[in-house]
């Protein structure tokens, strides 16, 4: 108890920096939603649910389920080919291993604007203002988050299992399917989970190649603040995102604590 006590005050900064940089400012945005707007694009302190009837239009509606389409196609796309590349890395020498992961992981490290203009000037020029161009790029761009969880998940697994299961006669699909897939099952739900959060809101690819032949909910959002100056529709829309963001992800952690098998649990109390 004592020790808890001296180590409790450990838990006090991220809680402060989730308070003033995630529940303050979604405070703001909630509140903005609900005020009014004058001809001018201010603000005013007058409560309106006009953001919201534009948040819930057709068009609105439309813009979200393009933005939602969009995002699972390229978290689907970036596991189908995260999966294969994690399975063969997994199997390469450890030296030759940490290797590859760094050239994976630089990317990362650089510019997400230099790379979108390196993919302008890759890319035909009949490609771009189409959702396949951006579906590419958002793709390429988000694929070390879906492949570094499912090398992780990889090398964490008991490889005795496999083998185990084709001394059994089990085919390599049905390897996959019943023991490396549950086994690298974390991996898999934590590399969705990073592709397609920043998927839902991405601004500047949908921007760039989609040269404003559609919106989607990143581009909505700027263009209601910077340009029109609609706040408080732009605010509504903004919690749609959240909404998106946050919805599921608490769906899943219930989820999981009803069906432990959702998470790997159900090889925790496997016997030796």
């Amino acid at each position: 108890m004592n020790g808890s006590k001296r180590t409790g005050w450990m838990a006090w900064p991220p809680v402060v920096f989730l308070v003033v940089f995630f529940v303050v400012p979604t405070g703001i945005v909630m509140s903005y939603s609900v005020l009014e707007r004058d001809f001018y694009g201010q603000v005013r302190p007058h409560f309106s649910l006009d953001g919201w009837r534009q948040a819930i239009d057709p068009i609105t509606l439309s813009v979200l389920s393009r933005s939602v389409t969009l995002a699972l196609c390229v978290t689907f796309s970036c596991l189908v080919l995260g999966y294969p590349c994690a399975l063969a890395l997994a199997r390469v020498g450890l030296p030759w291993r940490r290797y590859w992961a760094v050239l994976i992981s630089f990317p990362l490290v650089t510019s997400l604007l230099l790379r979108i203009y390196g993919w302008m000037n890759l890319l035909p020029l009949e490609w771009r203002g189409t959702i396949w161009a951006v579906g590419l790029v958002m793709s390429v761009n988000y694929l070390p988050f879906m492949l570094l969880p499912l090398l992780k998940s990889l090398e964490g697994m008991d490889r005795d299992m496999v083998h185990a299961a084709t001394d059994l006669g089990a085919t390599s699909w049905q390897t996959f399917r019943l023991v490396t897939w549950p086994l690298t099952r974390p991996g898999a739900i934590a590399g969705c989970a990073l592709v397609f959060i920043p998927s839902t809101g991405d601004y500047l690819v949908p921007h760039f190649f989609g040269e404003g032949r559609f919106n989607v909910l990143g581009t909505l959002i700027v263009q209601q603040f910077m340009e029109r100056r609609n706040w408080p529709y732009a605010a509504a829309s903004s919690l749609w995102l959240l909404a998106l963001v946050c919805v599921p992800l608490l769906l899943w952690l219930g989820a999981s604590r009803l069906h432990p098998a959702l998470t790997g649990k159900m090889w925790d109390n496997v016997d030796e």
